[in-house]
């Protein structure tokens, strides 16, 4: 790495830096309000800054440091040299820290509350995204996705609002990780997993460990009588193997087969790949990934199979390919779409 290189900056960075500008009184009103806009943009920036606040009032021994002092003292005296406190201060926050933990653990200072911390992730048409939650879990987001996490003292919980995730659960086993999609649940203590809802649909692919998908509470109303024409839903629930895959659709059986896990997670890679799969669903899953979207309106090339692996996004590649192997033609083409047709 050259020296003009610079890593992003983590929250807990951008928490001891805004803090260390605060506290010391040279914080003008533009700044203020730039801290609470920062501080709003998202649950957990408020929930590591009110932490950095916690442990530097547990460290109070270790601010009255002559070296912490002096640092503070350079900080105040140079206010115009930056426009935020970085560097010494940041490294006297973390000192503070440090002794803010030696504090709790000999029981000098009580033990704060666990701060409950909700973050949302969301990526748009063609972007992936990988995150890393607070509890050391990492998460990377498919093509228009919608993710919520809330992290509690006893409990881990996702909410997967649409498109897929694969998630690489951070061991720790007095607190589940429980994903929602849909109507079902998918629990793990430490494994890798992918999820994916759309419509009526729940797609579960276990790569390692081991997992729990099981259907989620439904509100209890007044019991209907059934009629040959209105039979009870069936509820299910099952303990995955690494290398299957689960199918589940609303109100209807699950199927759980066996699967190259690869393949299936592919995407992370920025590939789809297929093996004798129909024309028609090799473009719905493509479409996925870019606003310019391929069209087959004749239903016998929708079927024709196809095996291939195609770049995500890559609407000109595969058409030239489909082109190329005579599989399809182009009959019209804009901006928005492209649309296939039966070779001539």
């Amino acid at each position: 790495m050259s020296e003009h290189d610079t890593l992003p900056e983590t929250v807990e960075a951008a928490a001891a830096r805004w803090f260390a500008r605060k506290r010391s009184g040279m914080m003008t009103a533009q700044e203020a309000a730039a801290l609470e806009v920062w501080l709003s943009r998202d649950p957990e920036h408020r929930a590591v800054f009110d932490q950095t606040e916690y442990w530097w009032g547990a460290a109070s021994a270790l601010r009255n440091d002559p070296n912490i002092l002096a640092l503070r003292e350079d900080v105040a005296a140079k206010p115009r040299r930056r426009m935020f406190v970085g560097g010494a201060m940041a490294a006297s926050l973390a000192v503070a820290m440090l002794g803010g933990w030696s504090a709790i653990s000999s029981g000098l200072v009580p033990a704060p509350a666990f701060m409950e911390v909700q973050q949302t992730f969301r990526t748009g048409v063609g972007q992936t995204a990988t995150v890393r939650l607070r509890d050391g879990s990492v998460v990377t987001l498919d093509t228009d996705t919608v993710l919520r996490a809330r992290l509690t003292e006893d409990r881990r919980s996702i909410r997967l609002s649409r498109g897929q995730a694969f998630f690489k659960v951070a061991k720790d086993a007095s607190r589940p990780f429980v994903v929602a999609a849909g109507d079902k649940l998918v629990t793990a203590t430490g494994t890798a997993f992918t999820v994916r809802v759309e419509k009526e649909q729940v797609e579960v692919t276990l790569v390692e460990g081991r997992v729990r998908v099981e259907e989620a509470p439904r509100p209890v109303r007044a019991p209907a009588p059934l009629t040959a024409s209105r039979a009870a839903p069936p509820v299910e629930s099952t303990d995955m193997n690494p290398g299957s895959k689960l199918v589940a659709v609303e109100d209807k059986h699950w199927t759980l087969d066996r699967v190259d896990t690869s393949k299936a997670t592919s995407w992370m890679e920025g590939q789809l790949i297929f093996e004798d799969r129909p024309l028609g669903e090799v473009v719905a899953e493509l479409n996925r990934y870019s606003d310019r979207k391929i069209i087959i309106a004749d239903a016998a090339v929708a079927g024709t199979p196809i095996t291939g692996a195609f770049a995500t996004g890559d609407v000109e590649g595969f058409v030239s390919a489909v082109r190329a192997y005579r599989l399809a033609s182009v009959v019209s083409e804009t901006r928005r779409e492209v649309e296939l047709a039966a070779v001539e």
